[in-house]
């Protein structure tokens, strides 16, 4: 795995953009007192680099009642351990997959609208993934918080 070498203009450049990223280049140059070439080299870089990429995210608290689904997931064998997640991870339902030591196997999280979209999921795309054992799930009905920056690791 690649390791990232970040200097503290990259850092305060993902940052900004972390709050709005529609801000312009010249922007972020003026905020952070450099040339705003500076700010497109880097920003093509990272962007290059697969440091960042600009998406959207929704705000949870506009939809209707989402709710959030954590599945824990069990597989027949270690072996199956890469498949499964690997499986999990291309379903466009599924916001989160990670390989886990201790109470499960897999740990993977979506969103749906209620008790029923959430049977028919598990029970017709989960379970039919070769490998799964056992899914038992957590809803959590409300977000307190939900701090789209949870991604930053820098």
């Amino acid at each position: 795995m690649k390791t990232l070498n970040l200097d503290e203009l990259d850092k305060k450049i993902i940052e900004r953009l972390a709050l709005n990223a529609r801000v312009s280049n010249r922007e972020i140059a003026r905020d952070l007192a450099v040339a705003e070439g500076t700010i497109r080299a880097r920003l093509k870089r990272l962007h290059d680099e697969k440091i960042i990429r600009v998406s959207t995210i929704v705000n949870l608290k506009q939809l209707r009642k989402p709710l959030a689904a954590t599945l824990w997931i069990d597989v027949e064998s270690a072996a199956h351990i890469p498949q499964v997640a690997a499986a999990l991870a291309a379903l466009h339902k599924i916001v989160y997959v990670a390989k886990m030591l201790g109470r499960c196997d897999i740990v993977a999280v979506t969103l749906i609208a209620d008790g029923d979209q959430l049977t028919r999921f598990i029970h017709e795309t989960i379970d039919q993934i070769p490998g799964v054992q056992q899914v038992r799930y957590t809803l959590a009905h409300e977000f307190i918080k939900h701090d789209y920056r949870w991604t930053m690791i820098i």
